[in-house]
């Protein structure tokens, strides 16, 4: 049997730099911003620049964050430290082009999917949050968190995802 051949280079990926600048974003809002929300800071008296970000987001589009719900704040510390260290070996995995990505990615996609589509839920069909948040802002800065995971799903589809033949796996 040969040798498995090495993986194309990481600039000969283009998909692979695109999943790479997005969960170096997520990394950062997963095991920085989310502490705020996990550690119940109160965003309006933050006098750092990333509770200062935080109050500012909160007030201007997503008042929720303003006096957090315990369901988000149990979302805010899964995806601190559970989806925090997934973006950690995302990262790294795509990179090296390591093959071993698949099964952590194809748990994460369905489970960041469904928490995703939980929060979306809740912000467009709770009667006074569609009052007061600008829903588009929220829409736009959130699709990402589910845009991102489906594409990831679709890249490790084949079993050895960086095998130069990965497209015709069955």
């Amino acid at each position: 049997m040969p040798a498995p051949s090495p993986p194309l280079p990481l600039k000969k990926r283009p998909m692979d730099l695109f999943l790479l600048c997005w969960f170096s974003i997520f990394c950062l809002t997963s095991l920085v911003f989310e502490q705020y929300i996990v550690f119940d800071v109160d965003l309006a008296k933050s006098q750092d620049v990333i509770g200062q970000i935080w109050y500012w987001y909160a007030k201007s589009y997503d008042p929720v964050f303003l006096d957090t719900p315990l369901w988000l704040r149990v979302m805010c510390t899964i995806d601190a430290y559970v989806f925090g260290g997934c973006y950690l070996f995302f990262i790294y995995a795509l990179i090296k082009g390591d093959n071993a990505i698949r099964l952590p990615a194809l748990l994460y996609g369905s489970a960041i999917v469904y928490s995703t589509v939980v929060y979306f839920g809740w912000e467009f069909l709770d009667e006074k949050n569609r009052q007061e948040a600008n829903l588009l802002a929220v829409f736009i800065v959130n699709i990402p968190y589910t845009i991102v995971p489906l594409l990831l799903m679709w890249r490790v589809r084949a079993v050895k995802p960086f095998d130069i033949d990965a497209g015709r796996d069955k």
